[in-house]
């Protein structure tokens, strides 16, 4: 009975083309990377949602450990139209449609210990996902992009282009200046590099729940480096200028904000960084853009 009344009010709602991705409030644009499928996407994994971006378009998966639950949302084009929906392994009485606008698909399902969900494309600039489970919203449960990264909020935006700049010949153009937006204190783990136009350079670490150990090396091109200042760091981290023209560090960081600042007088800086010992570019969040480097280690302009 819930079921129909639900299917029901969905098709009240998307006939009269009630639902307008181009109004109503707007919630911040999640600088999360969707690239990828999640590497613990897996049958058997307890109740979660997945969600990516690859070059076929765009995934949402659900998984369940020994008990069915149920999933049922939203996802809104912001700027665009749903386009070429299909489904993945769901069911007769499983829901999934489109709106006639092609503005907003709706979902409700029920998953068993399998993976269901469903694949679309999409033209829009901006996907925003409500994400419900059992009835509940919990970002703790969603998880996103190629290491599965949850949102700080349900409901959330994700951009359908990179975040990286392109000059159109291919090479990639990242301006650093500005703090990346819509991170902090509690952000799961990840690198933040950012300079004000005052000429200092800041570089932060955050995690979630969990601690990570971040390291790493900045060279400075052409000039040198001056005015390093630790942040936020405990007596086992340590932050070193071990000469005029590099910066080394080792700091770990549990659920909340490390790091340190600086200033330089170099053409251009080279940054080496990693998390548990390993480089990952979709972790390093540069500028007001929140642009991930194409590689690491990458260098960057200081004007």
């Amino acid at each position: 009975m819930r079921r129909l009344l639900l299917a029901a009010l969905l098709t009240i709602i998307m006939a009269a083309g009630f639902i307008n991705a181009s109004q109503g409030n707007r919630i911040s644009l999640s600088q999360l990377n969707p690239e990828g499928q999640p590497k613990n996407l897996k049958e058997g994994e307890s109740h979660r949602y997945y969600v990516w971006k690859d070059e076929k378009g765009w995934h949402v998966r659900t998984t369940t450990g020994q008990t069915k639950h149920f999933f049922v949302g939203t996802v809104t084009a912001v700027g665009g139209k749903i386009q070429n929906f299909s489904t993945f392994q769901l069911e007769n009485k499983d829901l999934v449609k489109v709106n006639p606008s092609r503005t907003q698909l709706v979902f409700d399902f029920a998953t068993n210990q399998r993976i269901d969900g469903f694949d679309f494309q999409s033209d829009a600039s901006t996907l925003r996902f409500d994400l419900k489970l059992d009835g509940k919203r919990s970002s703790d449960v969603v998880y996103v992009g190629l290491n599965g990264e949850s949102p700080k909020n349900v409901p959330f935006e994700l951009s359908t282009t990179s975040a990286k700049g392109n000059n159109g010949t291919g090479a990639q153009i990242i301006i650093p200046f500005g703090e990346p937006k819509g991170m902090g204190s509690g952000s799961s783990k990840r690198f933040m590099l950012w300079r004000e136009n005052n000429g200092i350079w800041h570089l932060r670490t955050t995690t979630g729940r969990k601690q990570h150990r971040f390291n790493g090396e900045i060279t400075a091109e052409g000039g040198a480096i001056s005015d390093v200042t630790a942040i936020s760091t405990e007596k086992k981290d340590w932050v070193a200028a071990k000469d005029p023209k590099h910066i080394v560090f080792n700091l770990s960081t549990n659920g909340a904000i490390d790091g340190f600042d600086f200033r330089t007088t170099a053409s251009s800086l080279k940054f080496s960084l990693f998390i548990d010992g390993e480089t990952q570019t979709n972790l390093v969040y540069i500028g007001a853009q929140a642009a991930n480097p194409p590689s690491i280690p990458f260098n960057l302009p200081t004007k």
